[in-house]
């Protein structure tokens, strides 16, 4: 057996190992490192989004802040001096193959980007480039006012369930809501998530 075969088939035994291993670890931490999405955000975000980046970290997957503004403030619980930032801008968003989802979440932010054409272009585009999009609670308007579904209408626009209205896009039921509502405890993220995950196959 020649060296060159030999080195060749060590490097495929290698390969099997280690892949052996990330399947066993994934196993065992119910961990998937293979799911990447974007977090639409924008000012006035709800609160809902700490417990789902909480949720999305815990699962290992990579998660990146999109949005129109290079930073915005929360609302209700979590206050108005909390800051975040877009890790990526609309505007500068080219490579859609990186991504398998759109996550839009609750808060107040649904009416900004109701109204926003740059937003709702994008939300269209993402669903033209066959990623998945997953919403909840007022998340869903942004849905409805982008109109990805042919007969909006006849669409419940907040599920008691969650539920798949149609190829690519995910609705999710509403969160707490603001006070005297229960609070963003009760979105529906680890819900949102396993849809995903298992819209996915992952």
């Amino acid at each position: 057996m020649n060296r060159r075969l030999v080195f060749g088939l060590i490097i495929i035994l290698f390969v099997m190992v280690l892949c052996g291993r990330r399947q066993d670890r994934e196993k065992k931490t119910g961990k998937s490192e293979e799911i990447k999405v974007l977090v639409l955000m924008g000012e006035w975000f709800g609160d809902a989004y700490f417990p789902l980046k909480d949720e999305i970290d815990s699962r290992g997957w990579t998660m990146k802040r999109v949005g129109v503004d290079a930073e915005y403030r929360g609302c209700y619980n979590k206050k108005r001096d909390v800051v975040l930032t877009s890790d990526i801008l609309i505007r500068d968003l080219k490579d859609f193959n990186s991504f398998d989802c759109l996550i839009i979440p609750s808060g107040p932010q649904f009416r900004k980007f109701n109204v926003d054409s740059t937003v709702l272009e994008f939300v269209k585009k993402v669903h033209s480039e066959g990623i998945l999009i997953a919403s909840f609670c007022t998340g869903n308007l942004v849905v409805k006012a982008a109109e990805l579904v042919d007969s909006p209408d006849g669409i419940t626009w907040f599920p008691p369930e969650i539920v798949k209205i149609e190829d690519g896009i995910i609705l999710g039921p509403r969160g707490g809501g603001p006070p005297p509502g229960t609070g963003y405890k009760d979105a529906p993220v680890k819900g949102i998530c396993d849809a995903i995950a298992v819209e996915l196959g992952r």
